[in-house]
């Protein structure tokens, strides 16, 4: 080191170990150097719930009744001739029944006919009468929460029937729609009990009386029935005494179910009521047979 003196030499040295004096003492700690970090409580947020209710249940778009006449709809011009395709969509608390129509010539009717629905007194049936004369369905079997089965009649004073045989109790409300036409029957739970369901076979159906129950002498017997000529034959028996007897027929015959009508005399006692007819080959009776207990 050409012109430095030894004690500029010894000077600089000395700042130097000053300098490395100065660095160490500012540099951190291997304690400062490492990163802390800070573990955080979870913290819980309560925020505002709203309870959605489940979408179940007949549309709010109506009143509801579960005996005498749901409705009654008139129409004084209607191309709704043929009842066509009947259609059905349940969930637990509502069964929605679609009636469709159709023009004499088979196209798509737009204006419904009228219609009347009603319960049938005293017993588990809805009937939706409707001005049409003839019909796809005859029958057709649903099962239902609320109903069991349908037949599709031809009334004895003209015009066609749908018969709901219930399942259990329903409470019923009716509309139409036109273009296409249509008629809709919501059903939702209700609360009338019956004892028992109209008594059928695949020739004949008895809607009164009911089976099992109690009544009076003079008793009106109801139903439809698809038969040979639309013969109804009626027989009570008591063992096998035959008590009282009596003839009738049905509207319609062999293609659709006809409706029939008819009053039978009877004695008191536990009795057999027979609906039907007998079978043209060999002779034997085809049909309903009830109990009855005749005051």
């Amino acid at each position: 080191m050409a012109g430095l003196t030894i004690p500029d030499m010894r000077l600089r040295m000395t700042l130097g170990l000053l300098m490395i004096v100065v660095v160490a003492a500012c540099a951190p700690s291997d304690a400062d150097s490492l990163t802390t970090t800070t573990r955080l409580e979870p913290v819980t947020t309560t925020a505002p719930t709203t309870t959605v209710p489940l979408v179940a249940g007949c549309p709010d778009e109506g009143e509801f009744v579960e005996d005498g006449t749901i409705a009654s709809v008139d129409q004084d011009q209607s191309d709704s001739s043929v009842i066509g395709h009947i259609s059905w969509t349940t969930d637990e608390s509502c069964d929605k029944f679609t009636f469709s129509f159709i023009t004499s010539e088979g196209a798509p009717a737009t204006t419904p006919p009228t219609v009347t629905a009603t319960y049938v007194e005293g017993v588990p049936v809805i009937r939706i009468a409707v001005d049409a004369d003839q019909t796809v369905v005859t029958d057709q079997l649903i099962e239902t929460a609320l109903v069991d089965r349908l037949y599709v009649v031809e009334a004895l004073d003209g015009g066609m029937f749908v018969d709901l045989h219930l399942a259990g109790p329903a409470q019923a409300r009716i509309r139409t729609e036109g273009t296409p036409a249509r008629v809709i029957l919501d059903l939702q739970p209700g609360i009338v009990e019956f004892p028992s369901a109209p008594a059928y076979s695949d020739l004949a159906v008895v809607v009164t009386p009911l089976d099992g129950a109690t009544l009076g002498g003079t008793l009106s017997v109801s139903g439809y029935t698809r038969t040979f000529e639309s013969n109804v034959l009626i027989i009570a028996t008591a063992g096998n005494e035959v008590v009282a007897e009596t003839f009738t027929t049905a509207a319609g015959g062999l293609v659709t179910w006809g409706e029939f009508q008819t009053e039978i005399v009877l004695p008191p006692g536990n009795l057999s009521l027979f609906v039907g007819d007998e079978n043209a080959e060999n002779g034997g009776l085809e049909g309903v047979t009830i109990s009855l207990t005749v005051r």
